[in-house]
């Protein structure tokens, strides 16, 4: 960890954390070939690099991390050599009020964003929602941003309102010929309101509107809804959240011929989590209805879990997995056939050869099976790597990064 400026009365305590993952790995089927696929038997060398500055202010704190991943699989020249991120988290407070500020921003090769891990991110816990596709499509890229400002203000001691805007854009990009994915842009505006019931224990009410808008204008939705929340904290590091709220869609599809379809559902997730002196644990299961590239929203069922430990001084374990189950909102034909279910789960351990410095190695089952495809696919990857990351302010905490 690297100190950029002294930290002083009224003045900004700048850090930054340098890391670095560097690994060759082997897939038994890459392409998710249903029986499998000679082709899809390769072998690639792939390296991350990344950042996390964090800066601290009497009011506020601001973390951001630009990352850069490289990759080269020499049987595959269709994949994108070089994937882009940059993450952020702001928050500004006031006496009475706070400002939130994320913005997520991603240049990624479509493979890699549709088949996610269970890992969660500690810039974004809630994030990492999985794939916006039905179906994997190797040779295209996606250029993702998400934009959210939340401003929340305490009327009373237990009383305070709140609202946010999330803006959410995707753009993809063949490298032959046409994309297989349609663009789209999906706004949603939300206000709450949240009593604190004990210091421990909040509860809130929300309502919002959305609109999801296919950039090539075959579908338009607009949805409507509202819901209630249970937010309790035993302590900093283990607590449980509940959410439950109704969702209205009303669709248009406008391809072929104009047609309307209004759908209702239910949706929420529950999250628990939980740090011990050696380990940590995350996990978190709902239904949600998403944005995709596939001409429409999508009701998506998901689980997901992460788990960490420490099993000496040096030795670490991480586990990971998540389940979703996408289905195409509503019946319009525009998406019909993207309906998906996708699982995944990976191991892996590090070993610290010095407090930065690592070499590690694991293994992760990939499976999905598409409403298109004629049956189940399945691809097998093992890895070993060795990085560096440099020493942060939660010293090392397994939650960090993902590995």
């Amino acid at each position: 960890m690297v100190a950029l400026a002294p930290a002083s009365a009224g003045a900004a305590d700048i850090q930054t954390e340098p890391r670095f993952d560097m690994r060759v790995e082997q897939n038994d089927n890459f392409n998710l070939v249903p029986g499998g696929s000679p082709d899809s038997n390769v072998y690639g060398y792939v390296a991350d690099l990344a950042a996390l500055f964090n800066i601290r202010t009497p009011r506020g704190v601001t973390e951001m991390r630009p990352r850069a991943k490289l990759q080269e699989f020499p049987d595959r020249q269709d994949l994108e050599k070089v994937e882009l991120f940059f993450d952020m988290r702001s928050e500004f407070r006031t006496e009475r009020s706070r400002f939130f500020f994320d913005l997520n921003a991603s240049r990624q090769d479509l493979y890699n964003s549709e088949t996610p891990s269970g890992d969660f991110d500690p810039l974004d816990p809630g994030g990492n929602t999985g794939g916006d596709s039905g179906r994997i499509v190797i040779g295209e890229t996606r250029t993702a941003l998400l934009a959210s400002p939340t401003f929340e203000h305490r009327v009373t001691e237990r009383v305070s309102i709140g609202g946010s805007v999330r803006y959410q854009t995707a753009r993809y990009d063949a490298d032959n010929g046409p994309t297989t994915k349609t663009d789209y842009d999906y706004s949603v505006l939300e206000g709450y309101v949240t009593w604190a019931l004990s210091p421990s224990t909040d509860f809130n009410v929300a309502a919002y509107g959305s609109n999801y808008e296919a950039r090539d204008n075959s579908e338009d939705t607009d949805a409507v809804g509202a819901g209630v929340g249970v937010d309790h904290r035993w302590n900093e590091t283990d607590g449980i959240q509940a959410h439950l709220y109704y969702e209205q869609n009303d669709t248009k599809e406008f391809i072929p011929v104009v047609v309307t379809e209004t759908t209702s559902d239910v949706g929420g997730d529950l999250t628990v989590y939980r740090k011990l002196e050696v380990s940590e644990w995350r996990f978190t299961v709902g239904r949600s209805f998403i944005p995709t590239g596939d001409s429409g929203k999508a009701t998506l069922d998901h689980a997901r879990i992460q788990y960490d430990r420490m099993l000496s001084e040096r030795f670490s374990l991480r586990a990971a997995a998540r389940y979703d189950s996408r289905n195409a909102l509503g019946e319009t034909t525009i998406s019909t056939g993207t309906d998906r279910d996708y699982a995944r789960a990976d191991l892996s351990l590090r070993w610290y050869v010095t407090q930065t410095w690592y070499v590690g190695g694991g293994y992760a089952y990939i499976w999905e099976d598409r409403q298109e495809a004629p049956s189940d696919a399945s691809n097998n990857k093992f890895f070993l790597n060795f990085g560096y990351r440099a020493l942060s302010r939660a010293d090392q905490s397994p939650f960090e990064e993902p590995q």
